[in-house]
Protein backbone atom coordinates (compact mmCIF):
# COMPACT_ATOMS: atom_id res chain seq x y z
CA UNK A 1 0.00 0.00 0.00
CA UNK A 2 3.19 2.39 0.70
CA UNK A 3 4.18 2.20 -2.89
CA UNK A 4 0.73 3.24 -4.28
CA UNK A 5 0.26 5.31 -1.81
CA UNK A 6 3.45 7.56 -2.57
CA UNK A 7 3.13 7.51 -6.59
CA UNK A 8 -0.68 8.79 -6.21
CA UNK A 9 0.83 11.90 -3.59
CA UNK A 10 3.38 12.54 -5.59
CA UNK A 11 0.90 12.32 -8.89
CA UNK A 12 -1.65 14.59 -6.53
CA UNK A 13 1.26 16.93 -5.93
CA UNK A 14 1.94 17.49 -9.52
CA UNK A 15 -1.79 17.83 -10.43
CA UNK A 16 -1.85 20.31 -8.25
CA UNK A 17 0.71 22.80 -8.75
CA UNK A 18 -0.43 22.09 -12.57
CA UNK A 19 -3.62 23.18 -11.89
CA UNK A 20 -2.57 26.19 -9.20
CA UNK A 21 -0.28 27.76 -12.11
CA UNK A 22 -2.87 27.42 -14.66
CA UNK A 23 -5.59 29.10 -12.36
CA UNK A 24 -7.99 25.72 -12.66
CA UNK A 25 -10.01 23.95 -9.95
CA UNK A 26 -7.59 21.78 -7.54
CA UNK A 27 -10.58 19.85 -5.57
CA UNK A 28 -9.10 16.93 -7.68
CA UNK A 29 -5.61 17.20 -6.92
CA UNK A 30 -6.37 17.47 -2.97
CA UNK A 31 -8.16 14.41 -3.09
CA UNK A 32 -5.46 12.57 -4.87
CA UNK A 33 -2.93 13.97 -2.04
CA UNK A 34 -5.59 12.74 0.87
CA UNK A 35 -5.73 9.49 -0.84
CA UNK A 36 -2.09 8.67 -1.04
CA UNK A 37 -1.52 10.25 2.56
CA UNK A 38 -4.18 8.21 3.85
CA UNK A 39 -2.74 4.77 2.21
CA UNK A 40 0.87 5.66 3.40
CA UNK A 41 -0.85 5.69 6.90
CA UNK A 42 -2.51 2.49 6.55
CA UNK A 43 0.84 1.00 5.59
CA UNK A 44 3.04 2.40 8.40
CA UNK A 45 -0.16 1.22 10.49
CA UNK A 46 -0.20 -2.09 8.98
CA UNK A 47 3.62 -2.66 10.13
CA UNK A 48 3.58 -1.80 13.49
Amino acid sequence: MKVIGWSILVFGILSFTGAAIASHSVFGPCFFIALGAFLIHKGNEKNS
